[in-house]
C-alpha cells in the first residue's frame, strides 16, 4: 500500500513589491538555477532574513540580561554566564570580546 504524502500549504496573498534591478537579477539567477519560482526563492530569503533578525534580537536581549549589575556574591557566575553567552553567539563579532589570535 501506497502511503500519499500531501503538502498543507498556507493560503497566500498577492502583494506587489519594487526592487532593485540587481536584486531582481538575483532573484531570477537564483529561481532558475533551483528550478522554483520567484516567489518561492523570494519567500525563503524573506524568511531567513526574519530568522536572522530574529536571532540578532535574542542574542542582544541575552546580552543586555547578562549585563546587569548582580547581588553581592553573584558577580562571579553572572561574569561566567555572560562570558559563556558571548563566546556561543553565532558568528557574531561584536558579542565576543576575546583578544584576535
Amino acid at each position: 500500500m501506497r502511503i500519499r504524502k500531501s503538502k498543507r500549504t498556507q493560503p497566500r496573498k498577492r502583494v506587489t513589491v519594487s526592487l532593485s534591478s540587481d536584486l531582481v537579477r538575483r532573484l531570477d539567477r537564483q529561481s532558475r538555477s533551483q528550478g522554483a519560482t520567484r516567489s518561492s526563492v523570494a519567500e525563503g530569503w524573506l524568511r531567513a532574513g526574519e530568522r536572522q533578525a530574529s536571532l540578532s534580537a535574542l542574542e542582544r536581549e541575552l546580552e543586555r540580561y547578562y549585563a546587569q549589575p548582580v547581588e553581592p556574591g553573584d558577580s562571579g557566575l553572572s561574569a561566567a554566564l555572560g562570558k559563556a553567552a558571548r563566546a556561543t553567539a553565532p558568528g557574531d563579532e561584536r558579542l565576543s570580546r576575546r583578544r584576535p589570535s
